[in-house]
């Protein structure tokens, strides 16, 4: 019995025994099983925070920009002329542009190059294209230099308002918004949160489609789904470009590809944020650290750049020609740039100039001169001498990176660089209405004049027309930028004709006579040579011209009036050897008079207004009504809307007048052009 009783009572305190060993086991796995639902839940959580912290990072990145010397205000990404920050002196903002959309208008603009030929200015235009990147090399790595600084606990940067950016606190406030709901008492470790710029092994697709109409292709590694890819190094005849990381949208991208420097790049600007942190769980009084990262790629903005502006070529005295009896008729716009057109003729040197000295555009702003620009000709390396073919190319190049990264390679050769010009106007009546003196004068048939206008379409085509013109009205020298001159650059061009006037003013109304010869003077007014505000002063800063006369094809100018006798009057003439610093100096055989005005102005190309005792000279007008000028306001500027002229490439035909006593002598004589007041 007492045998029986012990076997029962062992059996029991084994039974006790397992089952409180099962339920500590129950116990521990439970307790585990809590501790790694939280542990686990607090890591996807956390995952979840510093995810929102790298996007948010990158959202601020995108904001960024900075006023460089070489490219005015740049970014990581492009922005509409609607910054408060960006004003110029006219009191209009300024666009932002994207590193990445420069480094594609340099690429396109090097693939054009190719496509125009040596034979009408490729060569040149490949060597801008060339200048334009190293300059985007230094302005990026300006710009690099304020990221990188903006990414540390104490950094911060400066939106296109003026506003102060800071990347890592907004990074750090969007980890603590998700960091409230993670499971268990947890905390961020003290100083963890760390954010680091860098690049992508294999790239991303970026922001910038790939060229259209261009005749060859990229090999398959270059670009992905019509986009360059990011970290890639793309080379055309020993030149690299590389695209940074910046896309279409803000968005994660993977970790593993993360790298501070991408190896084999010839060179690089790290745009990827990298965020990591450390959390501290506090798990049943231990201490569990977890690690979390997340890298982001910032977006830009893509700018259709609805109206990049106008490339102009004009003859206000009529065009040269006609082909093929004259050897320098101009017929296309590859005329002008031909390597063995009649612009690039020893005798063909141009003085490169620009408005300085002052805060505004020469002549109208009274502190402003014209002084010597040949810092801003980019063509040293082949032409010292700049001939008139090459002035003519750089103001094409100006006109070209306007386009930005939506110009159809394509397009360029056959739309503007191969188009046949639409014919030129009839001869038009000098109308003897206004005209008085002691002998009638009819009214004789002088040539007409036009202008060949190219704008960019939506698409990146080119749109072309015609329009008639007169030498009036003339435009400013814009503050900064180029004034090209080159005098006698065409000769022999056209059927020299004489046709009897009144002089004007300047001799009394006496009748006489005005010679159109066929000789031909250059001026460029080049509006877009130096962007931002450092080189390309605080007025414009580079950028193009409102003329509501580009916005439409016909200019109506049946009549042409003279100034009364004996009444004040305004020539218009046509160049810089006014200030004695022409290229080449006008023959003073027989000598050069003032000017008779209105008739016949100096070669020069301001205005200019009668104040003397006749005959006397004119002296320079300073009037703005008697320029085509810049506007002033603020906000958005007109241009980005509006096409405005970026740069006019004009032609002006030199004319001899005189007069002759009654024993048939010259008692006066004037070379210079033609100066009529509509």
């Amino acid at each position: 019995m007492t045998s029986c009783n012990s076997k029962r009572k062992s059996r029991g305190s084994v039974l006790l025994l397992v089952l409180a060993v099962t339920l500590g086991i129950i116990t521990a796995i439970v307790i585990f099983s809590i501790s790694y639902v939280r542990l686990t839940g607090t890591q996807s959580q956390q995952k979840s925070a510093i995810e929102a912290a790298s996007l948010a990072a990158a959202r601020e990145l995108s904001k960024i920009v900075i006023d460089t010397p070489q490219f005015g205000f740049i970014g990581l990404s492009d922005s509409a002329p609607n910054g408060i920050n960006t004003a110029s002196g006219d009191g209009y903002d300024n666009s932002v542009h994207s590193i990445n959309t420069l480094m594609g208008t340099t690429l396109l603009d090097y693939l054009i190059g190719e496509e125009i030929g040596a034979a009408y200015g490729g060569d040149e235009i490949k060597l801008m294209a060339r200048q334009d990147l190293d300059s985007l090399k230094t302005a990026a790595s300006l710009l690099m230099t304020v990221l990188n600084s903006s990414v540390t606990p104490t950094g911060s940067g400066i939106d296109k308002n003026g506003a102060t950016v800071r990347p890592y606190q907004e990074a750090l406030n969007a980890y603590n918004s998700n960091r409230i709901n993670m499971a268990g008492n947890s905390s961020l470790a003290a100083n963890s949160l760390q954010l680091s710029l860098g690049g992508l092994s294999d790239g991303a697709p970026t922001n910038v489609r790939t060229p259209t109409g261009w005749s060859s292709s990229w090999p398959s590694n270059i670009a992905t789904n019509q986009r360059y890819k990011s970290y890639t190094t793309i080379t055309r005849n020993g030149i690299n470009w590389v695209f940074a990381g910046i896309g279409e949208d803000v968005k994660l991208v993977d970790i593993n590809k993360f790298q501070t420097t991408v190896s084999g790049l010839p060179y690089q600007f790290g745009t990827i944020v990298r965020a990591q942190a450390t959390q501290d769980v506090n798990d049943n009084s231990t201490i569990r650290s977890i690690r979390s990262v997340a890298c982001a790629q910032p977006a830009s903005v893509y700018d259709p750049l609805p109206a990049p502006g106008a490339l102009v070529v004009s003859y206000p005295d009529g065009p040269p020609g006609p082909s093929p009896t004259f050897s320098c008729a101009h017929t296309k716009f590859a005329d002008l740039t031909s390597s063995s057109g009649c612009l690039n003729n020893g005798d063909d040197s141009s003085d490169v100039l620009t408005a300085s000295n002052g805060n505004g555009d020469y002549p109208v702003n009274s502190t402003s001169s014209l002084v010597n620009g040949s810092s801003s000709w980019p063509l040293d390396s082949v032409d010292t001498n700049h001939l008139a073919h090459n002035a003519c190319k750089v103001a094409f190049y100006d006109w070209l990176r306007r386009g930005g990264t939506k110009v159809n390679v394509g397009a360029i050769l056959p739309q503007v660089f191969m188009q046949s010009f639409l014919p030129v106007p009839n001869d038009i009546s000098w109308s003897s209405a206004m005209q008085t003196g002691p002998i009638p004068v009819p009214a004789p048939q002088i040539p007409g004049g036009v202008a060949h206008v190219w704008r960019f379409r939506a698409n990146g085509d080119i749109e072309y027309f015609r329009k008639t013109v007169n030498p009036l009205n003339f435009s400013v020298v814009s503050e900064n930028q180029l004034c090209m001159e080159s005098l006698s650059c065409i000769k022999n061009s056209a059927v020299e004709k004489t046709v009897g006037v009144y002089l004007g003013p300047a001799y009394n109304g006496t009748a006489g006579f005005v010679k159109f010869k066929h000789t031909y003077d250059l001026y460029i007014r080049d509006h877009g040579r130096n962007p931002g505000q450092t080189s390309g002063g605080n007025q414009h800063r580079g950028e193009p011209m409102l003329d509501p006369a580009i916005n439409s094809k016909i200019l109506p100018n049946s009549r042409i009036k003279i100034a009364a006798n004996a009444n004040n009057g305004y020539f218009e003439g046509d160049t810089i050897s006014y200030q004695n610093i022409g290229a080449k100096k006008k023959s003073e055989s027989p000598p050069i008079g003032g000017g008779a005005v209105p008739l016949v102005g100096k070669q020069n190309d301001f205005a200019h207004k009668f104040g003397g005792t006749p005959p006397a000279p004119a002296v320079i007008d300073t009037t703005p009504g008697k320029y085509r000028s810049f506007s002033y306001g603020s906000g958005l500027r007109p241009t980005y809307q509006t096409n405005g002229t970026l740069a006019e490439i004009r032609f002006r035909r030199q004319v001899d007048a005189w007069t002759i006593d009654s024993d048939g002598n010259i008692m006066f004589f004037d070379s210079g052009y033609v100066q009529l007041k509509p």
